[in-house]
């Protein structure tokens, strides 16, 4: 797509494809061999709009089927997820297949309940063709090291990125400046007031014929959106909490919604941290495409970060005004967690190889 040229250059569809087939095998050895199966046009299917630990909602020619359990008896939503395209048994009332997956957008998540903060990767949804990353100009306030991480995650999912700046009526000077380094990144960027009915025609042209999944922190208007594209007022929607200026988990799970003809949208849980330590540090400054033309540094395995400006030519754009300051900074910010991540995890080795 033309508008991506610019975000996707170093990213192969071969390597995306390879790393979908990798989660649909580790989903497929908690079942059986052919649990995940290949496409094929003649297969009457239904898809995924909801799950739960014992049910999933399909639609299924036009209607919604509640499916009780699997095959066996493994919870639903640790192998099914919205937009999964499934085949039911005779009865519509047992999934016998997943078709395997065109993409899968997933995320780290931290357990803090958990001892040692468990890292695991959480599956949002399957067979999405958009993302669009929702932020809001006040309350919560615009967060631009936010947008670049799920940009990174969606660049390396293989789905492309649509910008989404809510409540644009009470953006400020400092707002349009950041969102417009986005555009210059040749990524869309649709304003909106969800409050308003402000913008939701442009962001229904970006989103037509395609399966688009609404991604953000709490409070920034997902299902205020989701109502307007979808013309009710359903969806759970929240405020923001006056102490901690932070959203509230209106929607407790990622929800699939058909707004027209070949056109959906998947509202999903709002977040309140994006981990991104699990990406290998040797390949950070390939998600900042605005980096490649400034890589003539002194150094060859240079990170950007330590060597003297002048030995550095990323440094040195961020220095001249060529590449954005804040950019810079999120960059260096993803270094320094990765760097951390994997001094905690040479730790706990060291640690386990004295005890055991």
């Amino acid at each position: 797509m033309a508008h991506l040229e610019s975000y996707d250059s170093f990213k192969t569809k071969k390597s995306i494809d390879k790393k979908n087939r990798a989660k649909d095998i580790a989903l497929n050895k908690k079942v059986d061999d052919n649990f995940v199966i290949r496409r094929d046009s003649s297969l009457n299917t239904g898809i995924v709009i909801e799950t739960g630990y014992k049910e999933t909602k399909v639609l299924y020619n036009g209607e919604i089927l509640t499916v009780f359990g699997m095959r066996q008896n493994i919870p639903c939503n640790q192998l099914l997820f919205p937009g999964d395209e499934v085949v039911l048994d005779d009865e519509k009332k047992k999934i016998l297949h997943v078709l395997e997956r065109k993409t899968i957008l997933s995320r780290n998540h931290k357990d803090r309940a958990r001892r040692n903060n468990v890292v695991s990767n959480k599956i949002l949804a399957s067979n999405i063709d958009t993302a669009v990353i929702v932020v809001s100009a006040y309350s919560p306030p615009l967060h631009p090291r936010f947008i670049d991480r799920y940009l990174m995650i969606l660049q390396a999912c293989g789905i492309e990125p649509i910008i989404c700046l809510n409540k644009s009526d009470l953006k400020t000077e400092n707002d349009e400046r950041v969102i417009d380094i986005y555009r210059k990144l040749n990524i869309p960027v649709v304003e909106t007031s969800a409050i308003n009915n402000e913008g939701i025609d442009n962001l229904k042209f970006y989103l037509k014929n395609k399966r688009a999944i609404f991604v953000g922190h709490s409070g920034v208007g997902k299902s205020s959106l989701t109502n307007r594209i979808m013309d009710f007022d359903e969806i759970k929607t929240g405020h923001v909490g006056e102490k901690s200026r932070r959203g509230r988990h209106t929607t407790t799970s990622s929800k699939f919604y058909i707004w027209d003809n070949n056109s959906s949208i998947i509202d999903t849980p709002g977040i309140r941290a994006l981990d991104v330590s699990s990406f290998n540090a040797s390949e950070i400054q390939d998600y900042f495409p605005e980096f490649e033309s400034y890589l003539n540094c002194k150094y060859k395995r240079c990170d950007h970060i330590h060597a003297p400006t002048e030995d550095c030519g990323v440094k040195t754009a961020v220095r001249d005004g060529d590449i954005p300051l804040s950019r810079y900074e999120s960059y260096v910010r993803i270094m320094e967690d990765i760097s951390v991540q994997n001094q905690k995890k040479t730790n706990s080795e060291e640690f386990n190889n004295i005890i055991f």
